[in-house]
């Protein structure tokens, strides 16, 4: 039976017909496209076949395997496509499957006799055939470059080994965006924001800290506690982001410690927000840039006219111009860091905006398709003591993220005195967001960071359940744009 179906599949080609000849061919083409190796299965060596079906099926049975372990894991799934050594297995798989498949393709070209046919019908076999592969050899080297990419990606920046694990059933990270350059001493944290994360849901709480926050106390245990036991009161220049250049060099206060100024910023912010710190991401905003542009430039309403230069470059007179817009990496860095004609306060809302639209708007589509040019800029956008194995786990959360409703806390006057802060009511403030963030949607009012209702002692504002403030007719730009700073939907007000 099976001598007779090899008969009428292979015959010799001189006893075909010219039209069933070139139909052949094509079918043998297309037969290695569908099922790498059915072409020498039907007409060619069959052990070839049988063995080029056998790891196709293979690949296919693991690829289901992998789908049904990890339906209900995403957090698992993106740890192993993110780990270094499943992506070098990756890498070198993909590469021998494409050279394998790809000398299938030829086989299956000389078994289709093209000397036999027609020189129009040998062009278009020949033609069809360079396609497939051309096909694969292009899938095959863009997978390969995307996971050596991330695979060095990942090398460089997570670097760390411990991990943190979540503290009353969440993650605080610090974000630094590190602002250092010419005429200035050691790093100036340019923005500090605590991002407050339910491990379970993925509620989230921006805590915004302003960089001229002064008197910050420090943690319990401290080594910059024991020098500053009442906190960082030496004066007018000793603001939350001169701490990182107080610190630095200070090994004697934290021996071993790569960077104590950073360890001592850390300490710093918790002390200030009572909150701990599971890792930090410290955001280099030239890198920033490079992320936005790697992604295609991110969507954002502009909601007053912006200038693209400050106090040393003043004649440069550029601006963004309001409206909704798409901005490239070098516009998103001016809609978060311009100062001139504006101020700190409003630029911390315009952060928390631009944040909210890149967690909104980088898909896991969009990262897959510019993930070498985002793993490329990783290594110069950030650094960070997050260790790789909490990759999957974060991401996980940022996609569960995007559908609830981002509340923020920004230490912003007239509800907080960055020159006399009260801390004990910062405390309240920040633990309020958070409870009220982890309360099912539709539960009713709860305390929380909204804007402060007004009583007799204006320095000792009473916190009220946090809204979206709605703008009034004679509001000005700027008041608009600062509507961000403590609201309960982020995305609302932006």
């Amino acid at each position: 039976m099976t001598r007779r179906r090899a008969k009428v599949l292979s015959p010799s080609t001189e006893e075909l017909p010219p039209r069933a000849r070139f139909r052949r061919a094509l079918r043998l083409c297309l037969l290695s496209a569908v099922a790498p190796g059915s072409a020498q299965l039907a007409v060619g060596h069959r052990w070839v076949g049988r063995i080029a079906l056998g790891v196709y099926a293979l690949g296919l049975v693991a690829l289901g395997w992998l789908a049904l372990s990890y339906r209900h894991d995403r957090a698992g799934l993106i740890g192993l496509v993110t780990d270094p050594d499943v992506l070098q297995v990756f890498r070198f798989g993909v590469a021998a499957a494409a050279v394998a498949w790809t000398a299938l393709f030829v086989d299956a070209w000389r078994l289709a006799r093209p000397l036999q046919l027609t020189r129009a019908r040998a062009a278009v076999v020949l033609v069809l055939n360079t396609a497939l592969v051309a096909g694969v050899l292009g899938v095959a080297l863009y997978a390969s470059q995307v996971s050596n990419a991330g695979r060095q990606a990942v090398q460089e920046v997570f670097t760390a080994t411990s991990t943190s694990p979540p503290l009353q059933g969440r993650y605080n990270i610090l974000l630094i965006g590190s602002d250092s350059g010419k005429g200035r001493t050691g790093i100036r944290p340019d923005s500090m924001t605590v991002v407050s994360i339910d491990a379970s849901t993925g509620s989230t709480v921006l805590v915004s800290l302003p960089r001229n926050l002064e008197d910050v106390p420090f943690r319990p245990g401290s080594p910059m506690r024991e020098l500053y036991p009442y906190g960082y009161n030496c004066g007018s220049e000793c603001l939350l982001n001169a701490v990182h250049t107080e610190a630095e060099g200070r090994t004697d206060l934290y021996p071993g410690a790569k960077d104590p100024g950073l360890e001592a910023t850390i300490d710093a912010v918790e002390g200030v927000t009572d909150l701990p710190i599971n890792y930090y991401v410290m955001i280099n905003l030239r890198g920033f840039s490079a992320l936005v542009d790697a992604v295609g430039g991110v969507e954002i309403d502009v909601r007053t006219r912006l200038a693209m230069f400050g106090h040393d470059d003043l004649d440069q007179q550029r601006y963004l111009e309001p409206g909704r817009q798409r901005l490239d990496g070098n516009e998103a860095l001016w809609y978060a860091r311009s100062r001139v004609q504006s101020d700190d306060f409003t630029r911390m809302g315009r952060q928390k905006c631009l944040m909210s639209a890149m967690l909104d708007q980088l898909s896991p589509q969009k990262v897959l398709l510019n993930a070498t040019d985002i793993a490329k800029s990783g290594a110069q956008l950030i650094s960070t003591n997050m260790p790789s194995e909490e990759l999957g786990e974060f991401a996980d959360l940022a996609l569960k993220a995007r559908s609830t409703k981002i509340r923020t806390v920004s230490l912003v006057p007239p509800l907080i005195s960055v020159v006399d802060p009260d801390y004990v009511q910062i405390h309240r403030l920040i633990k309020d967001a958070i409870r009220a963030s982890e309360r099912p949607a539709g539960s009713g009012a709860s305390p929380g960071a909204g804007t402060p209702t007004p009583t007799a002692s204006p320095t000792t504002p009473t916190p009220t359940t946090p809204s979206v403030p709605t703008p009034s007719p004679t509001a000005t730009p700027d008041e608009s744009g600062a509507q961000a700073n403590n609201v309960e939907d982020l995305a609302a007000a932006c």
